[in-house]
């Protein structure tokens, strides 16, 4: 049944647009378009007056000319897995990368082609049959096109970068609809902003990468302990900042303050207890690696510890599993110089007042290798950053909206008082601020050299639906 919150096409328009794609058009009252909506976070609930699912980077150049022709808003989905469902847009038109899956591996070369529809458990299986690996989203089913372009911050950064460092080449599509290959070679100002300026400047239909030797098993700590109070979980994280302190490059560590999640494996009458988790992997030989991490195993009597050597990719799925899709989200994020007293105690009373078991704080270490890029070699901001901080609210009822929605509000608020945090956030865990305000937190001091990219590429941002950068005027 047709959607009631669309304005229709005319059939002749439809007809036109259906023999010039060889990919396929979704309209409202077709079978598969409640399907073809419907993203990773289930509070998203929009209606697109068509979804064209592309085949080709001529397919997008037709769907771009289609768009502007019916004066209709214009979305671009790679995985669809936004937390704020940029992938959508109400009564306009998506184009839906989601067939552009090929994965082709160069063992010799040692570079990855990717498609832009193509989701990190794609690229890690296929790379990983050679030994090899790629820096990427941190969850198995995160698209590599978002992930990518926001920066990715996956497994592997303090050890090799962010995964837009090793980017060697992308294909994109210009809203004027020209179709260019796009490096440090060829439009390298457009190489700029891509890396780490999202969707801003033009539709990427694929990229390609350099990889690296490493897997396919890897050591990997995954170790709960009890967090019944703000004062045992502010210990905790104190034990996690001397750990880090000393840690090489080669680990890569978050700390969690959340509950025991309802995974199969875990025994039910530990469903919901307050924990802190410690995730960290090794970039290096697992034997040596798990002595490495052994210490983070160590820091006092373990809940439970699930740690050991695993393929990389299963490494990967368990936030598969931790944040399945179709449940309701709202993630926001802040960076900062240094862990401090402060901030540890700001994150403890946070987690304290969670509203509900899957709705927790997660501390990233950065540093290492992200730091080594220099802060205007690519538009992604905040390279000085030690530590990004995310406000993880995730929730399952409706009803629950209000209480997980003002709860991450406030918490974001809270720890934007503290002297250790930064003006800036990631972009794929965006504040709570709208606007201009919101991109220039989001790309810093990279903001307006980006807003003169969009101008030219873009003068009158028919590429909105994202975390905008307004062109410059």
């Amino acid at each position: 049944m047709a959607s009631t919150f669309t304005t229709p096409f005319e059939q002749s328009v439809v007809g036109d647009l259906r023999a010039k794609v060889h990919g396929e058009v979704i309209l409202p009252d077709d079978e598969t378009y409640h399907e073809a909506r419907a993203l990773w976070n289930g509070r998203i609930d929009r209606f697109p007056a068509a979804i064209v699912r592309v085949a080709s980077p001529e397919d997008v150049r037709t769907v771009l000319r289609f768009a502007r022709e019916q004066n209709r808003e214009i979305a671009v989905r790679g995985g669809g897995h936004h937390v704020t469902g940029s992938a959508l847009v109400d009564d306009g038109v998506v184009i839906d990368l989601s067939n552009l899956t090929d994965v082709a591996v160069d063992p010799d070369a040692k570079t990855v082609r990717v498609g832009a529809g193509a989701r990190v458990s794609d690229v890690l299986s296929a790379t990983q049959e050679h030994g090899l690996a790629i820096v990427c989203g941190s969850a198995a089913h995160n698209g590599i096109a978002g992930s990518t372009l926001a920066g990715a911050i996956g497994w592997l950064r303090r050890a090799r970068g962010l995964g837009i460092d090793g980017l060697r080449s992308v294909e994109l599509v210009t809203v004027d609809g020209d179709i260019v290959t796009v490096s440090a070679d060829e439009h390298p100002d457009l190489f700029w902003g891509v890396r780490g300026g999202g969707a801003n400047v033009g539709v990427v239909t694929s990229f390609e990468f350099d990889a690296f030797d490493l897997g396919p098993e890897v050591a990997v700590a995954q170790v709960a302990f009890p967090a019944p109070d703000a004062a045992t979980t502010a210990d905790l994280y104190r034990k996690y900042r001397e750990y880090v302190a000393d840690a090489p490059d080669e680990v890569t560590s978050m700390a969690i303050t959340t509950a025991v999640p309802p995974l199969p494996f875990v025994p039910v009458e530990q469903h919901g207890a307050p924990i802190v988790m410690y995730y960290a992997v090794y970039a290096g030989d697992p034997a040596e690696g798990e002595e490495i991490l052994r210490p983070l195993r160590e820091v006092g009597e373990p809940a439970m510890d699930m740690s050991a050597t695993m393929p990389l990719l299963a490494l990967h799925e368990v936030a598969t599993e931790l944040f399945p899709t179709g449940n309701r989200y709202s993630w926001h994020s802040l960076y900062a110089t240094e862990l401090s007293d402060d901030l540890i105690d700001r994150i403890a009373e946070g987690g304290v007042t969670s509203p509900g078991p899957e709705a927790g704080l997660t501390l990233w270490h950065m540093g290492g290798a992200v730091g080594d890029v220099a802060g205007d070699e690519t538009a992604y901001g905040w390279r000085e950053a030690e530590y990004l901080v995310s406000i993880d609210a995730g929730w399952r009822d409706p009803a629950d909206d209000e209480a997980h929605l003002s709860w991450a509000e406030s918490v974001w608020h809270d720890l934007r008082e503290s002297p250790a945090t930064i003006e800036g956030f990631y972009p794929g865990f965006p504040g709570f601020v709208t606007g201009e305000e919101r991109a220039r937190m989001a790309y810093g001091e990279n903001y307006d050299r980006l807003a003169e990219l969009k101008a030219e590429y873009d003068p009158q941002n028919l590429l909105h639906s994202n975390l905008n950068v307004e062109p410059a005027r």
